[in-house]
C-alpha cells in the first residue's frame, strides 16, 4: 500500500487530477486484490513470500523524449511494487531520484539496493536494483556483480552487456540469494551474432549460479529479463539445461502477451521450496486504457505526433495507436511484472525432524529438570579427567619454593571461593540487597555525622 498524502498537496495535484488519480488507484487496488490469475495474492506476515521481477522501461531519464513519467504514474508503480515482498527491477537509469521517489511513496519500511551503472554501448548506463520490504525481508550483507572469467568471455572478449546482480536475503526460515539479469537482445535471427550472444549469456549465468548453489548448498533464484522468445526456444533451453526449475505455469510478460521475455527460475536445496502460486499482473486492464485516450491526449508529447495547427491529431486512429502502444510504455513499461509465491514457514518440518519413533507411544517419564543454581553448578563444574592411555610416565616432584625470611608474612592466604559462595554473592547483588545494605550504611553514617555536629545542650540554671 502506497502513501497517498501527496494527493492532498494542491501544489502537486489539482482537485480534478486528485480525483482522477484516486479513481485509477482504486481500480488498480481492486484488480490487485482480485482472484487469480488476474490479481496478486495477499501478503502474509510469515507464511509465504511474494517475489517479483519487472523491467521498468528506461526508468526514468526521458532520453527518448516520450516522458517524463507523470506524478500519477509513480503512484501506480509504487502501488504495484508494494503488492510484492521483494522485486527485482531492470533498466533503472543513472539518476536514482525517480526510484527514491517511488520508495518514498511506498512508505516506511521499504528500501532498495542497486548496482552502479553498466558502461559500454550495450550497457546503456543502466542499473539493476532490488526493492524490498525490510519489515519482512532482511538483507544478509552479501551483494556483488557477476563477471565472466577470461576463459568464458564472449566473442571479441566481451563481458555481459549488463552485469548480473546477486544479493542474499532472508525471510522467516527461508534463506535465499537472488540474481537479477538483463540479457543482451541483439537480433532475432538464430544464426545472427546477436542471438548467439544472447544464448551464451543465459548459458553462462545459469551454469555459474547452478554451480554456486551446489557448492554453497544455498537457495538460488535467477530472475529478470532474459529476452526469451517462447517456451521452446533455444534461449529457454539455455536456462533450464543447467538444472533450474521454473514455476508450473509460465506467462508471457510483454504488454502484447506474445513473448516470454521475463522469467523466475530456481535452483534450491532439496524439499525447501514449495510453490504456492505464480502469475503476471496486467496493469493495462486498468491504467492508460484505450477508453482513457481523450483524457491524456492534451499531454501527449507533440514531437511524436502528427498534429494540425490547432493541436488536434490529423489521424485520430494513429494518434490513439501511439498513445496505447508507445506512450503508455514510457509511463509504465513495455513489460508486465512477473511474480511467484513461495512458502517460507518451515516450523512443522523443523519440529517433525525432532521426532524419534521409539518415543511415539509417550510412555517415557519426564526429564528431571534442575534448579537454576544446580544447573549453573553442573555446567561450571569441570569434567572428570579421562583415564590415561597406556602406562603413565612418572616424574619426580620438585621441592616447593620457600620464601626468604624477610618476605614471610603473618596473614594466612585467602582460600579459593567456592561456586556456592559465588552464587550467593551474585544473588545478593542481583536481588538488590547489596544496594539496600549500602543505603542503610550511608544513612547510619549520615546520622552519626549529624549527631556529632550538633552543639551540646546548655546546662539549665
Amino acid at each position: 500500500m502506497a502513501w497517498y498524502t501527496d494527493l492532498r498537496d494542491t501544489r502537486l495535484f489539482s482537485p480534478s487530477e486528485r480525483d482522477w488519480t484516486s479513481r485509477r488507484l482504486l481500480d488498480l487496488r481492486a484488480r490487485l486484490k482480485s482472484a487469480l490469475p488476474d490479481g496478486v495474492p495477499r501478503k502474509t506476515k510469515d507464511a509465504s513470500i511474494i517475489i517479483g521481477t519487472w523491467n521498468l522501461r528506461d526508468f526514468d531519464n526521458n532520453k527518448f523524449r516520450h516522458g517524463p513519467r507523470r506524478r500519477e504514474s509513480l503512484f501506480y508503480i509504487a502501488e504495484i511494487l508494494s503488492a510484492f515482498d521483494i522485486c527485482a527491477i531492470q533498466e533503472v537509469n543513472e539518476d536514482l531520484t525517480p526510484i527514491k521517489e517511488v520508495i518514498r511513496l511506498m512508505g516506511p519500511g521499504w528500501d532498495f539496493i542497486a548496482t552502479d551503472v553498466t558502461v559500454g554501448p550495450s550497457g546503456n548506463r543502466e542499473r539493476m536494483a532490488f526493492v524490498y520490504d525490510s519489515r519482512k525481508v532482511r538483507f544478509r550483507n552479501i551483494a556483488g556483480e557477476i563477471v565472466l572469467p577470461k576463459q568464458a568471455l564472449l566473442p571479441d572478449e566481451q563481458q555481459f552487456a549488463r552485469t548480473p546482480f546477486m544479493v542474499s536475503f532472508q525471510a522467516g526460515w527461508f534463506k535465499f540469494s537472488l540474481c537479477t539479469v538483463h540479457i543482451y537482445f541483439g537480433d532475432d535471427g538464430k544464426e545472427s551474432e546477436g542471438y548467439q550472444r544472447r544464448v551464451k549469456e543465459i548459458e553462462y549465468i545459469a551454469k555459474e549460479m547452478a554451480g554456486r548453489a551446489e557448492r554453497e548448498n544455498e537457495n538460488f533464484i535467477l530472475l529478470g529479463d532474459f529476452n526469451i522468445k517462447n517456451t521452446v526456444d533455444e534461449t529457454m533451453q539455455a536456462l533450464t539445461k543447467a538444472g533450474f526449475q521454473l514455476p508450473p505455469d509460465l506467462f508471457p510478460s510483454n504488454i502484447l502477451g506474445t513473448k516470454y521475455y521475463d522469467q523466475i527460475a530456481f535452483r534450491t536445496r532439496k524439499d525447501e521450496v514449495t510453490f504456492l502460486s505464480a502469475g503476471v499482473f496486467n496493469f493495462t486492464k486498468t491504467l492508460f486504457t484505450p477508453e482513457q485516450y481523450d483524457h491524456y491526449a492534451p499531454v501527449l508529447p507533440a514531437r511524436h505526433r502528427d498534429l494540425n495547427a490547432d493541436g488536434s491529431p490529423k489521424d485520430r486512429s494513429k494518434d490513439k495507436d501511439y498513445y496505447s502502444k508507445r506512450w503508455l510504455t514510457w509511463q509504465m513499461s513495455d513489460h508486465l511484472p512477473l511474480w511467484v509465491e513461495l512458502a517460507i514457514d518451515f516450523s512443522d518440518e523443523h519440529l517433525l525432524h525432532n521426532l524419534e519413533p521409539q518415543f511415539e507411544k509417550g510412555d517415557v517419564p519426564a526429564q528431571v529438570e534442575h534448579t537454576d543454581a544446580e544447573e549453573v553448578e553442573r555446567i561450571a563444574s569441570p569434567p572428570e579427567p579421562a583415564e590415561p592411555v597406556g602406562k603413565r610416565r612418572s616424574r619426580k616432584r620438585k621441592a616447593p619454593r620457600i620464601a626468604a625470611k624477610e618476605k614471610v608474612g603473618t596473614i594466612a592466604p585467602a582460600p579459593h571461593m567456592t561456586l556456592g559462595e559465588a552464587w550467593r554473592i551474585f544473588w545478593w547483588v542481583a536481588s538488590g540487597k547489596a544496594d539496600a545494605f549500602k543505603r542503610e550504611r550511608k544513612n547510619q553514617r549520615k546520622a552519626e555525622k549529624d549527631k556529632a555536629s550538633k552543639p551540646a545542650p546548655k546546662p539549665k540554671n
